[in-house]
């Protein structure tokens, strides 16, 4: 059969993502979809998944797609006709220690917040729920009703004969050799059985994709891992209705498999395969077993279930599964070519998320925008040097462990670190910074007292570091100290028709050169990004946002028409501080002004030329300042002459910026939520059912830092999304949404009793709306 000379939609990889979002397009109304396979659908790595279905996830919008996933499996067979093995068992975690039982209590509260049913048990509850399995050495278990399992080829082929059912087209056995691309962007595919053209591809051939896209310029930061599980021979006795076991302190797994005990791990310290690419004629395929490395995952489990000791082992297994640097896919339209969606790395979750990115890419192709809550996801928030093969590698030995770790709060990637410096690292270093990592950058996070000191204790409770961040805000607001933002993302826009179009995207804020923040919204009228906008004339400025952020808003300006000849990324050009505090002024006595414009000051700061702008953190006040990057040490320098300056980290910034109850995108300002509910400058009158407020704590009761519940009258009726520690009140601070359906105004602040949900038991907060003054 000889392939169309269109499609709307060419999909390459048959895995139960492509199959996936074959099906979801059909649903939204593109049927002219063409898959092609290279070999038969599922062969990749989606026919060895353990097929795990789990519905909580880390926030609110992840976990309705979660849910949304699982409906789907359970109702596929009715609309197909295929089954897909999907059975509700319900899943416990076992804590061996009190930093996971902590950690399980968190996420009891976020499944509150959520509505998600989940519940902590005793052990006596788990021994009920699984009586095979050993819990002498746990403290608790945390049970979650509602996961289940699935079988991942008959569900990859029921998604499949779905889309048929849809009018999409499914060819196995054609290889596509490459694409078609004009003038940088994609206009079909070729393969073995001919060319194809189309307005859109999706790269959905999962581990063998960030080989595929090099091929034109396109970084995809993806690595394949060995994944080791062992299936026993039938064990008599099984029990068949067991929930999945999760035993994450021994980086273990359990499930029940056609009266079988399939077990596996993600452990500590990863494998790395196929540095150099995939064989091209993978398929069905295993790796070598390695039981050296899987025989400390084999006494774990023989322990935790005793019944291992007399029962045969029918497989031991090892497969590829691709990871990413953050643990995340990457998903979307790349920024290097246009109609190029990508949608692979799903770090072992691929079957359990399968639904949900089918979906959401789906939706992305047809809206030509990013779905909702799925920034986390874009494939644009990658920097190229992360696709490197050093980079994979070393990231990789680390990305499998993490997913069992515990997710301390501010939690830093150890592997993969040093690659972008600040031309002030030396001094960071040489007053023992802590330094975090930030798309590669190393960002000084706090500075402890001494060398011997500058280590982060991770904690639940309040952190090592939180009296040092604590000073040095203090010094901040009331002495004076320099804050390093070099890592910041710059982007020059250059000519008057790109700076004038920047500035109608922005609402026209201003017209004077200047700095001014500006927040840009979707076609949804939600925020998609906030940045700062540095005016230097009429025809030129620059964008200043969060570390990484260039090719994400470099690609959202050309989308909506600023000529890419006139975006220019320029973050490695400028080093950038804020120097904050009530003697500022005093380090600034002997700078020299060549121009001044407004609130613009073009200056000598020694020898080194700067662009300075007043700024100010709620009552931190000071000066934002831009040198070139060959001019920072000495810029420092030339200020530290005038007297001393503390240097202070990205904690205490968050310290300064939440305890004013200051929005920052991402954190507060994302695309769930509108200027308005944000309660941003004139966008807060009125009554709102959603809105953002700010937190503290009655009394000084641990510490917070976001994803903790917030109640009302014992109800839950929000989530905070960033904390810190208040200096001046002592207490712990947050912001965080609430949601009323009659309505967040200053009344039902006032009159309502708050809490936050969190180990231990709830919290007495006083709750502020941001935006608004009562």
């Amino acid at each position: 059969m000889t392939l169309p000379a269109h499609a709307n939609v060419v999909i390459i990889g048959g895995g139960i993502i492509g199959c996936s979002i074959a099906y979801h397009l059909t649903k939204v109304g593109i049927n002219d979809v063409l898959l092609l396979e290279r070999r038969q659908l599922c062969c990749g790595t989606t026919w060895h998944s353990v097929g795990s279905v789990a519905e909580l996830r880390g926030n609110r919008r992840m976990t309705e797609l979660a849910r949304y996933t699982a409906e789907l499996y359970r109702n596929l067979e009715a609309e197909t006709g295929q089954a897909t093995g999907y059975k509700r068992t319900g899943s416990i975690m076992l804590a061996l220690n009190r930093e996971r039982l902590m950690e399980m209590e968190r996420h009891a509260a976020l499944a509150r917040a959520f509505g998600q049913e989940a519940e902590m048990i005793s052990l006596a509850d788990v021994k009920e729920r699984c009586p095979q399995v050993v819990v002498d050495d746990a403290l608790a278990g945390f049970y979650l009703p509602t996961d289940g399992r699935t079988n991942p080829i008959d569900t990859t082929q029921a998604l499949a004969k779905g889309a048929r059912m849809g009018g999409a087209t499914i060819r196995e056995n054609v290889e596509v050799t490459g694409l078609d691309v004009v003038n940088g962007e994609v206009r079909g595919v070729h393969s073995l059985e001919g060319s194809v053209k189309a307005d859109v591809v999706v790269l959905a051939a999962g581990m063998w994709a960030r080989e595929f896209a090099a091929r034109y310029g396109v970084d995809l930061p993806l690595q394949a891992a060995e994944h080791f599980y062992a299936v026993t021979e039938n064990i008599e006795g099984l029990q068949r209705s067991m929930p999945f076991i999760r035993v994450p302190d021994e980086s273990t797994y359990y499930k029940e498999d056609a009266g079988k005990l399939l077990f596996g791990c993600l452990e500590k310290y990863a494998k790395p395969w196929a540095l150099d690419g995939i064989p091209k004629d993978f398929c069905f395929d295993a790796l070598p077993e390695d039981l050296d490395h899987f025989e400390p995952i084999l006494d774990a489990a023989v322990k935790r279930f005793p019944l291992l000791e007399n029962a045969g082992i029918q497989l031991f297994f090892n497969g590829p599964e691709s990871f990413t640097p953050d643990g995340n896919a990457l998903m979307g339209e790349t920024p290097e070519l246009k109609n190029l969606f990508v949608a692979c790395g799903l770090n072992t979750v691929g079957v359990m998320s399968g639904g949900a990115m089918g979906k959401m890419m789906a939706e992305w192709i047809n809206d030509r925008r990013r779905p909702e809550g799925f920034s986390e996801f874009d494939v644009a928030r990658m920097s190229g040097f992360q696709a490197g093969r050093s980079y994979r590698r070393d990231r990789t030995v680390e990305a499998l462990g993490v997913l069992y770790d515990i997710g301390w709060p501010n939690r830093e990637y150890q592997s993969a670190r040093g690659a972008r410096r600040s031309p002030l690292f030396g001094a960071h270093r040489q007053a023992h910074a802590i330094f975090g990592n930030r798309a590669g950058w190393e960002v000084p996070l706090v500075y402890a007292p001494s060398e011997s000191e500058a280590v982060l204790n991770p904690s639940y409770g309040r952190q090592n570091w939180t009296s040092w961040a604590a000073d040095e805000a203090a010094a901040a607001e009331e002495d004076v100290a320099l804050i390093d933002l070099s890592a910041s993302a710059k982007l020059r826009i250059c000519g008057e028709k790109a700076v004038s179009a920047l500035l109608a995207l922005s609402g026209d804020v201003y017209s004077a050169p200047g700095l001014k923040s500006a927040v840009w919204t979707n076609a949804a009228g939600r925020v998609r990004s906030a940045v700062s906008i540095l005016r230097l004339s009429g025809s030129e400025a620059i964008v200043l946002s969060a570390a990484g952020s260039e090719r994400i808003h470099a690609q959202w300006l050309e989308n909506q028409g600023v000529e890419a000849s006139a975006i220019q990324v320029v973050t490695s050009a400028y080093a950038r501080y804020l120097l904050l505090g009530r003697q500022a002024d005093a380090r600034l006595g002997s700078v020299e002004t060549a121009t001044s414009q407004h609130e613009l000051r073009h200056a000598e700061i020694g020898y080194a030329p700067a662009t300075m702008v007043r700024t100010s953190l709620g009552s931190a006040a000071g000066w934002d300042i831009m040198v070139p990057t060959e001019f920072a040490a000495h810029a420092l320098e030339a200020l530290q002459s005038t007297g001393s300056i503390r240097l202070a980290g990205a904690y205490a910034l968050d310290a300064l910026r939440i305890s004013a109850g200051l929005p920052e995108w991402p954190s507060e300002l994302g695309d769930t939520v509108t200027p308005r509910e944000a309660g941003l400058v004139g966008a807060a009158a009125g009554t709102r059912t959603t809105a953002l407020v700010q937190i503290f704590l009655k009394e000084d009761a641990g510490a917070l830092y976001g994803q903790e519940g917030i109640l009302c009258g014992g109800k839950s009726v929000g989530l905070t999304t960033s904390g810190a520690w208040c200096h001046r009140r002592k207490v712990p601070v947050a912001l965080g949404y609430v949601s009323n359906a009659n309505g967040v105004d200053a009344a039902w602040i006032a009159e309502a009793r708050f809490e936050i949900d969190r180990p231990g038991g709830p919290a007495a907060a006083d709750v502020i709306l941001v935006g608004e003054e009562y």
